[in-house]
């Protein structure tokens, strides 16, 4: 029998050598999907699926953080055998939670909360509607911010979560941190642009963006739709040889002083796609970086009155080969 004994013993000893190999391999799957996946949500609920495996309970639910509502707002929640949780759908106010959100946006800190301790940080409505036994909550915080909070209980029994299972959420947390950050970035820059989009559309006819070596950037739709080049094409080429215009034209004489006075508009005679000309009235714009050095240029064009668009003057091209060789009649 003793012989037989330290097999057993190794026999242990692989199994939780395979269990931290699984949990290992489960972090890295998190950290591949967090950046292999740039929806946001398909994102979330596989990670909520995922991980309440790793600290043997069965619910997980993802919430984010409104900084100006102060309120948290699912994003994705599971639990076996449930098609909806009841964290779907959910809102909480972050005075609805007040010992809880404190420990969480102000101290960064993880919360242990069971219902029978008196202190579970949550209003009788929520314990009731989460049949809360034992829950562990993870704050997820990137770059200083704090954007929402990972939520892990067993809807079976209390369950007590190791330090090790703890350490685990808390790195699982910390992936899709990162993620709600590209996320929440990814939105404001769209944000940023259309609302450039919308200024320059009440202010100009079309703008061209170029670096601070006179390379086109690009060319929104306006400027395409009076020029007839689309980005693709010129990205990359000066815009002078572009539009045909010298480079004293193209540039803007800055300064690194930031405070100096606007650039005067110049009317020019640009080179549409076509080769035809384009008079139009173009307000150049340095935009600056942290030290004062120009890295981009924008011009807004606005068309001088009878200046026509490149669709026009492409389908009057058309309609005057038609007129100089007419089509001859069937015999």
């Amino acid at each position: 029998m003793y012989l037989s004994r330290p097999p057993a013993f190794k026999d242990v000893a692989e199994r939780e050598e395979i269990s931290e190999i699984q949990i290992l391999a489960s972090l890295l799957g998190v950290a591949e999907m967090v950046g292999g996946l740039t929806d946001i949500e398909e994102l979330t609920a596989l990670i909520a699926r995922v991980t309440p495996g790793l600290v043997r309970v069965d619910r997980c639910a993802i919430m984010a953080y409104d900084e100006s509502a102060r309120e948290f707002r699912t994003l994705s929640s599971f639990a076996p055998g449930m098609k909806r949780t009841p964290f779907d759908g959910l809102t909480v106010q972050e005075a609805e939670i007040p010992w809880l959100a404190q420990r969480l946006i102000a101290l960064r800190l993880p919360a242990l909360i069971k219902a029978t301790s008196g202190e579970s940080g949550l209003s009788p409505a929520l314990q009731q509607r989460f049949s809360l036994r034992s829950a562990l909550v993870v704050p997820l915080a990137a770059r200083g911010r704090f954007l929402g909070l990972l939520w892990l209980d067993d809807t079976r029994s209390p369950h007590y979560f190791t330090s090790e299972e703890i350490n685990i959420v808390q790195g699982i947390a910390a992936q899709v941190a990162i993620a709600l950050d590209g996320a929440n970035l990814a939105y404001r820059l769209d944000l940023e642009q259309r609302r450039i989009e919308a200024l320059v559309g009440a202010l100009a006819d079309g703008l061209i963006v170029a670096d601070r070596d006179l390379r086109i950037v690009s060319i929104d739709t306006g400027a395409e739709e009076m020029v007839g080049w689309q980005t693709s094409e010129v990205r990359g080429r000066r815009i002078y040889e572009v539009l045909d215009i010298s480079p004293a034209e193209a540039s803007l004489g800055w300064t690194r002083d930031r405070s100096g006075p606007a650039f005067a508009a110049k009317e020019l005679r640009l080179r549409g796609r076509d080769g035809h000309p384009v008079d139009c009235v173009v307000q150049g714009a340095a935009v600056r970086g942290d030290d004062g050095e120009v890295v981009q240029i924008l011009y807004a064009l606005r068309r001088k009155a009878g200046t026509r668009g490149y669709v026009d003057r492409l389908m009057d091209s058309i309609d005057g080969l038609v007129s100089i060789h007419p089509a001859e009649p069937p015999e």
